[in-house]
């Protein structure tokens, strides 16, 4: 098989979906001092965990210092040094390897500035980096905005702080305007952001001739989109007018703010046209023809930050000549509608306890992606590539080189590091380019796609083969010939391309498991390298390179070691044809996420699992030496370690058959612990099939559960699943299943479950208010209405409502604890009991902290 191939697989490796981290708040203010000078205030409010950093670091090679740069102006002048104040918290952070100065929960900076000139805005931008115990986001910049007033009595002391509303560019001179400000639901009713405020007034130019205005405040880091921006981006900012003879509209509304148009990456690189800094307002002259007649109408907008979206809103408007402009009565929902947030939709969740546990409920814990287990199954392949014939012989030959052709025993040393290093960087830069050209979110679009899932599946099968010895995965020999010309120039760069030269020549045994590593630590999730790379293939490809280069320096620094390594020979292919079956075994995987998300069931429980136990059988056959393949030897003497082997395949073969064993309580099979996650659910089975995890009787539309909800008088357990969810399985197996929790779900909840990857078609595709794409499957559908919901978009994600919809506790993501996920559920089910009993009152449960 040509290179292509491998190399096209991998560069459409896939990413799971992972949450969007905003743990950062930022205010700013400021305070009168006299008449010319000021203080500069910066306020950051942080989630538990997290920090920012001081200005004032001891070196550059650790975390980004928080900074402010301020845009040139001869109207004000700096005074002093910024000050900070926080929870200061100053030592060593184990994250940098330095001693480092940051604040947690709260941190202000303060600058004085001294001001000949008020007219002018004082503007500029902040850059701060966040990380917290186990992880860093890429450093934000905020644009900031200051417009100061003098006090009314400077003499008196010092003004209060004023909180500041960057102002727009100028408008007409007018009589000051009287806002009224469009009701909009609070935070603890909706549960959902409410970043931008309306407020309309009504100006009067000429006879008959009016200025309606419509200005939006928005929240820092918030912007509102032009009524000219491109509609393939966001939804443009319209304006709505009743039609009636009363009035006139004079030209269309003019839009008047600070204006940024470029490519923007929340909507892939469309260009857009957004108003930031704080305030946009719009402008419609219209000519009243009776005064007398109210002027009404609806405005539609969208917002978004630097990394999400909300759904577009409608604000009706209604302006009076007498009583100037508010809010229409239209704001109340249309009959058979819920409202949230001023936009009619299907649901109105409560969230006044999402955020609340119960006194003996730990807090839940974000599950994360840990590196440091990449970096060491990347290095555990690196051990097994050491091990195939393509690599390990190379090993005495190469050390010997280089400790014999230096002039000195210490230069053959640093040759044989240098060798190992270019190793390390050769393959960490493939692992970097893979995931870099394509980034976590273009990957993360192909996580559920059968046809990719099956194209996956052949590869690993592919690989397999040429483990088997079928035939070998080789790059172009041109390739190989032409590095090692670069080689034979001698110094650190022929080292260099002696090192390159290696990775090219074991590509056939090397190949299918780089290939294999890359594609798993991609679908894996993960932290992400400048808000875009995902790091799970680097810190891979680390671990790999590091395990491959080791020896190469260990065995020059001690070539007595030599002696002591076992000689090449007939094990080196058996350890190629163990990684085979390992390939053809996780292949499966793939089909069967296919098979999953199109419901086309070619691969049931019973079929994976009795795969799964054949390439154990026949794992353990070849090292009895009754299966064959091409680049086998002639048949040798059993020794005390392959026996070993034969009793390690054959325990696996016995282990894997217990995946047949029938379970009373789920009416289906049991899923041995190794292929929970692996394995299709028990009850995607030909002979006791179920339609639900573990038999529990569930639904998979929210309409329906939620009825029968009601009608049971029964509170929900929300279940965000999805197919390809490896994590979602292992809690079906590994808790659901478990006596207490079980009882609980089958018996007190009423189960929904909405699988975000289901590629069943609607029957009417439809336009998302949350992220403006087109709603297609059922799949799309679910993940939309979690995510404008509950503000997720990972799985598993578990919410416990009453049937009026009101979330009983904190939402859970994946619990692997029993007694955990057991507390949970007990929690919700006490809050549903004192809610329904109480009628609505606050049941007596503690806080958890």
């Amino acid at each position: 098989m040509r290179s292509w191939l491998l190399f096209f697989a991998l560069l459409l490796s896939t990413s799971a979906m992972s949450q969007v981290l905003n743990p950062v708040k930022w205010e700013t203010e400021y305070r009168a001092i006299s008449n010319t000078e000021f203080d500069l205030i910066f306020k950051a409010k942080l989630d538990p965990h997290w920090a920012v950093y001081s200005q004032y670091l001891e070196s550059d090679d650790g975390p980004i210092p928080t900074t402010f740069e301020y845009d040139a102006g001869e109207h004000f002048q700096k005074i002093g040094k910024c000050e900070e104040t926080g929870e200061r918290y100053e030592g060593f952070d184990p994250l940098f390897d330095m001693n480092v100065i940051k604040y947690k929960k709260h941190a202000e900076f303060t600058q004085r500035v001294k001001v000949s000139d008020l007219s002018k805005p004082i503007t500029g931008y902040l850059t701060f980096m966040t990380c917290d115990d186990e992880r860093c986001l890429p450093p934000t910049d905020v644009d900031f905005s200051f417009s100061l007033k003098a006090p009314e009595k400077p003499a008196g002391g010092t003004a209060a702080p004023e909180k500041q509303t960057p102002k727009p560019g100028s408008t007409a001179e007018t009589q000051p305007e009287t806002p009224v400000e469009v009701p909009a639901a609070k935070p603890s009713d909706s549960g959902l952001l409410d970043p931008v405020k309306w407020a309309f007034a009504l100006e009067q130019i000429a006879d008959q001739e009016y200025d309606l205005t419509f200005t939006a405040e928005m929240e820092k880091n918030w912007s509102v989109y032009s009524q000219f921006t491109s509609p393939d981006g966001p939804v443009p900012t319209a304006f709505y007018f009743d039609e009636g003879s009363h009035y006139e509209r004079m030209g269309e509304v003019k839009e008047d703010g600070h204006k940024k148009e470029g490519p923007d990456p929340l909507f892939g690189g469309v260009v857009v046209s957004k108003f930031v800094d704080g305030k946009v307002v719009f402008t419609q002259r219209v000519k009243w023809l009776d005064p007398g007649t109210p002027i009404t109408g609806s405005l539609e907008f969208m917002c978004c930050d630097n990394e999400q979206c909300l759904p577009p809103k409608d604000v009706p408007f209604s302006f009076d000549s007498a009583g100037g402009a508010a809010a229409a009565d239209a704001l109340a929902p249309p009959a058979g509608k819920y409202v949230l947030d001023n936009t009619p939709v299907d649901y109105t969740f409560n969230y006044d306890w999402a955020t609340q546990g119960c006194a003996d409920e730990p807090a839940p814990v974000e599950e994360k992606s840990s590196l440091w287990v990449i970096l060491l199954l990347g290095f555990g392949g690196g051990l097994l590539a050491l091990l195939t014939p393509c690599v390990f012989p190379m090993i005495p030959l190469t050390v010997s080189f280089f400790t014999k052709s230096s002039s000195n025993r210490k230069r053959g040393i640093n040759n044989a590091i240098w060798y190992g290093l270019s190793i390390i960087v050769i393959y960490v830069f493939l692992g970097l380019v893979i995931t870099g050209v394509f980034g976590a979110d273009a990957l993360n679009l192909l996580s559920t796609n059968a046809w990719f899932n099956i194209f996956f599946a052949v590869l690993f099968i592919a690989f397999g083969i040429s483990f088997f010895g079928y035939y070998e995965i080789t790059l172009p020999s041109s390739w190989a010939n032409k590095s090692d010309r670069m080689a034979d120039r001698g110094g650190l760069i022929g080292i260099f391309f002696m090192a390159f030269t290696l990775s090219l020549v074991s590509f056939s045994c090397t190949g299918p498991i780089i290939g294999t590593l890359l594609v798993e630590t991609a679908t894996g999730g993960g932290p992400t390298l400048l808000g875009r790379i995902p790091a799970g293939p680097m810190m891979g490809m680390l671990g790999f390179s590091v395990a491959l280069a080791l020896p190469f320096a260990l065995f020059a620094a001690f070539p007595g070691w030599l002696n002591s390594m076992p000689k090449s020979g007939g094990w080196m292919t058996g350890v190629k044809v163990t990684l085979g079956f390992v390939e053809m075994a996780l292949a499966l995987k793939f089909f069967s996420i296919a098979d999953l998300t199109m419901g086309w069931k070619f691969l049931p429980y019973e079929a994976f699992v009795a795969l799964w136990v054949l390439c154990a059988l026949l794992l353990t056959l070849y090292y009895l030496g009754y299966v064959r393949f091409p680049h086998d030897g002639p048949r040798k003497a059993m020794t005390p370690g392959k026996w070993g082997l034969v009793a390690a395949s054959a325990a696996l073969t016995i282990y894997l058959l217990t995946g047949f064993r029938y379970s009373e309580q789920s009416e289906t099979f049991v899923t041995p612990n190794l292929l929970s996650g692996l394995a299709p659910p028990a009850g995607h089975s030909y002979i006791y099939p179920k339609n639900c995890p573990l038999n529990i009787n569930c639904f998979k539309d929210f309409e329906p559960g939620l009825a029968y909800a009601k009608e049971q008088g029964k509170p929900i357990l929300l279940d965000f699943t999805g197919h390809g969810c490896v994590n979602c399985r292992r809690m079906e197996d590994n808790v659901w299943g478990r006596d207490g929790v079980f009882e609980l779900i089958s018996d007190k909840y009423v189960l929904i479950s909405l699988y975000v990857d289901d590629r069943e078609q609607l029957e009417e595709s439809y336009k998302s208010p949350f992220s403006g794409r087109m709603m297609r499957t059922v799949g799309n559908k679910w993940a939309d209405f979690q995510a404008i919901h509950f503000n997720r978009n990972s799985q598993p994600y578990y919410v416990l409502l009453s049937n009026d919809l009101k979330v009983l506790n904190e939402p859970r993501a994946y619990t692997p604890d029993v007694s955990e996920y057991q507390t949970f559920l007990e929690c919700g089910l006490d809050r549903y009991e004192a809610y329904k009993n109480g009628a609505g009152a606050e049941p007596k449960i503690g806080i958890a902290e």
